[in-house]
């Protein structure tokens, strides 16, 4: 059967389920379904489709050409019929199901996900995952529709999507306590004598730290070059090396790692973290509830007194 006029629409609900979770078990335990019930839909589909849609790789599957032709489609197809007959407006995560996908830059993470997570912890129907900002290609996932918001300090440019400032960066240069290279104030002959730890350019790039030093003439030796922000407590608090890092996250890291904060020794100028998502995704209760609470974690951050760099 090469057509799709009698295609029932919860085989494509398994077959979203199966693609982004890679695995027919893990698509099992998402949709509450037995992994019997999952293969007879996917061969239902199969069959109605006429291709495999997804082939054994490893412990999972991975798509057919034709099944990553599909996704997208599929997921706003889904999305637009979930939004039309919902019953009401409301999203609870107490009742409500639901799997988010996002991007936070792990600067952002400390800020914004525990408030998150403490609304959903006690409930097993929500579920948030959160991909690496080096590995996911943000554009198109967006567009496909695998993606539900990223959270970061650049605009994540992509086809019909919407985006909001979430808050102001401020910088600090953080180093270990007692360290014996600084007294006092963290002038610019230290920024450039003592060697530093730093995000690899790839992921630099996505701010204006490296502009900024080319057009101010400042040397900077990088010591260690990392992916992650989770990477600098351990380095700098064992090493004499020194970091740049956005101060909000700095001030979480040095509560349970003897680290010093300090003002930069010189200007840079403001950057805005940016919540993206696609525009089609607007009005989703869910997404709606999920965008509510991340902008009330920021609020609630932002209202804690700032503590005096050292």
């Amino acid at each position: 059967m090469s057509g799709l006029k009698n295609l029932d629409l919860n085989l494509l609900v398994v077959f979203e389920a199966v693609y982004s979770a890679g695995n027919i078990s893990q698509a099992a335990r998402r949709l509450g379904m037995s992994q019997p019930t999952i293969s007879n839909a996917l061969r239902r589909l199969r069959d109605g489709l006429d291709d495999p849609l997804f082939v054994r790789a490893g412990r999972g599957v991975h798509p057919t050409p034709r099944a990553i032709q599909m996704i997208g489609p599929v997921r706003e197809a889904l999305q637009m019929i979930e939004s039309g007959v919902a019953p009401d407006v409301h999203f609870d995560p107490a009742t409500s199901t639901r799997h988010f996908r996002v991007v936070v830059l792990d600067a952002m993470e400390p800020i914004v996900m525990p408030h998150v997570i403490r609304q959903i912890q006690a409930y097993r129907s929500v579920t948030i995952e959160n991909l690496a900002v080096v590995d996911t290609p943000m554009s198109d996932r967006l567009n496909d529709g695998s993606l539900d918001l990223v959270i970061a300090n650049f605009l994540a440019e992509s086809r019909d999507t919407h985006c909001e400032a979430l808050a102001t960066v401020h910088l600090s240069v953080v180093a270990r306590n007692d360290h014996p290279a600084i007294s006092g104030e963290f002038s610019l002959d230290h920024f450039q004598t003592l060697g530093h730890v730093a995000l690899v350019p790839r992921v630099q790039a996505l701010s204006r730290m490296l502009e900024v030093l080319r057009r101010l003439d400042i040397q900077r030796h990088v010591a260690y070059s990392v992916t992650k922000f989770w990477s600098f407590p351990h380095i700098l608090m064992t090493t004499d090396l020194v970091a740049i890092l956005p101060t909000a996250f700095a001030k979480v890291i040095s509560r349970n790692h003897p680290l010093a904060l300090y003002d930069l020794p010189f200007a840079y100028p403001e950057e805005q973290i940016y919540m993206t998502w696609k525009t089609s995704r607007t009005n989703d209760p869910g997404h709606r509830w999920l965008r509510e609470e991340i902008a009330s974690a920021v609020r609630q951050a932002a209202a804690q007194a700032p503590e005096p760099a050292q």
